[in-house]
């Protein structure tokens, strides 16, 4: 799916805090999906963050032009999430996309704050005895949460940052598309190609759709 933020932005840690992206030069499951599982618990609310598979970094600035990652690896790496979400207690899919930049292909993991923390996964998802970790974010690193960072946690259970809250009695006709369009388009979002225009509720009716699909293939 489309990323609400421009690439670029996300690459050089633009219009998001430098500690909500984290660059991995290759697919180390274990090590992503501790990342994955401290930016869902989002312990400080900071609304999530984003993992960039195939992009090295130095000093915490990713080196240009990318490491990029092949197309069979794109595949397996998205076809092994599908068995590791399942793992995260409770399951959890992060939303993907592949991006190219720089003439080559990356991944793009979106964690957004979970509706159900607090959440953890294996500390090893490839083990075969797998033992369940809290993880948080402490800085740029992801960490098992422990003492009162746990206590924390758990004291957050089912409750969900305010800018992550929906508004239940909403209606179709309270969207404004101009105001929509206008922001997709300022955060150089790819999604601002989408035909504005048309019934918004024809557009959002065709989104959910396309999200509850993909959520039965998972």
């Amino acid at each position: 799916m489309a990323l609400p933020i421009n690439i670029e932005d996300l690459l050089s840690k633009q219009k998001v805090e430098s500690n909500r992206i984290e660059f991995k030069a290759g697919w180390n499951p274990s090590s992503v999906y501790h990342s994955i599982c401290a930016f869902v618990n989002d312990v400080d609310n900071l609304g999530g963050g984003y993992i960039l598979i195939g992009v090295e970094e130095e000093n915490g600035i990713a080196v240009r032009p990318v490491k990029g990652l092949e197309d069979n690896q794109l595949d397996k790496i998205q076809r092994e999430m599908l068995q590791y979400n399942a793992m995260m207690e409770p399951i959890y899919y992060p939303r993907i996309s592949v991006e190219e930049i720089d003439e080559r292909k990356i991944l793009v993991i979106w964690v957004t704050s979970g509706h159900n923390r607090p959440y953890s996964v294996p500390a090893d998802v490839t083990a075969k005895l797998k033992k369940p970790v809290f993880y948080i974010r402490y800085g740029t690193a992801s960490i098992e949460a422990k003492g009162e960072d746990l206590d924390r946690l758990r004291e957050m259970a089912n409750r969900v940052p305010y800018d992550d809250r929906g508004n239940e009695n909403i209606g179709i006709e309270d969207i404004s598309p101009l105001l929509v369009k206008n922001h997709l388009v300022s955060v150089g979002s790819k999604l601002a190609k989408a035909d504005f225009t048309s019934d918004m509720e024809i557009f959002w009716n065709r989104w959910n759709y396309l999200m509850d699909q993909r959520r039965n293939v998972m």
